[in-house]
């Protein structure tokens, strides 16, 4: 741990502003800059996350989970199910399954139809 030679508050590190190869200790009290870092034992890693197409996240058990929010006034767009025929009132599960996008899977709770946000 290294601390400022101007005001003794803890270094942190961060990247050099004018070469994004170099680091640096910098002092968030005084605004201090130490060049004279020290590049023995120092490791940087480099992470990129590429996000994909996701599978799809509904199961078997994914109906019987009461925790699940349910909604009761969007009608299944299949036409085979009990609830378009009969007077059985629609149930409809939805999750969420972009955390960057508000997009959702919707499940019929009768006749197990998945179907996402985007699907027209």
């Amino acid at each position: 741990m290294k601390f400022c030679n101007k005001c003794d508050n803890m270094y942190y590190i961060g990247i050099d502003q004018n070469n994004n190869n170099n680091i640096q200790y910098y002092c968030r009290y005084c605004g201090n800059v130490d060049e004279n870092i020290s590049t023995e034992g120092t490791c940087i890693i480099d992470v990129n996350t590429k996000v994909t197409q996701q599978n799809d996240i509904v199961n078997e058990y994914t109906k019987q989970d009461p925790t699940l929010p349910h909604l009761y006034n969007i009608t299944c767009p299949n036409t085979d199910c009990k609830s378009n025929k009969s007077e059985i009132k629609s149930d409809i599960i939805f999750l969420r399954y972009s955390d960057k996008d508000m997009k959702y899977v919707y499940l019929c709770a009768h006749c197990d139809y998945s179907w996402k946000t985007n699907d027209k």
